[in-house]
């Protein structure tokens, strides 16, 4: 397991196929944690009690994630999900690295991309 910890954060929001993704996860031999995507206060409380280094959430909580990263002063990385055909401008972070998958993907994909973040 070479995530910092082993905990990655599974934001359930606007995720169709979120037990999916979440089984692949656990395939690729790390912990999950699930959480509501809002309301942000309670996404913002979640993120500071699990402390998790690794969120994995649909591409539209990004900015939300990337504030509340910057304003915990925590290292956060996100994979966003990619669930729709609309385009994404992938925010800068100062907070953590990110990096963006696009469905449908396999769990040796979703596997690299958790092992590559999290160097």
């Amino acid at each position: 397991m070479s995530a910092l910890n082993g905990k990655i954060l599974l934001i359930e929001d606007k995720l169709d196929n979120i037990s999916h993704i979440e089984n692949m996860i656990k395939e690729a031999g790390y912990e999950v944690f699930r959480a509501a995507g809002t309301p942000q206060e309670a996404l913002r409380m979640t993120i500071l009690m699990l402390q998790s280094t690794i969120i994995i959430a649909n591409d539209s909580l990004s900015n939300t994630i990337l504030s509340t990263a910057r304003e915990l002063n925590k290292e956060i990385s996100i994979i966003m999900l990619g669930t729709s055909d609309e385009t994404l401008l992938l925010p800068s972070s100062e907070a953590g690295k990110t990096a963006y998958l696009k469905a449908p993907f396999t769990t040796s994909v979703l596997k690299a991309v958790i092992d590559f973040i999290s160097r």
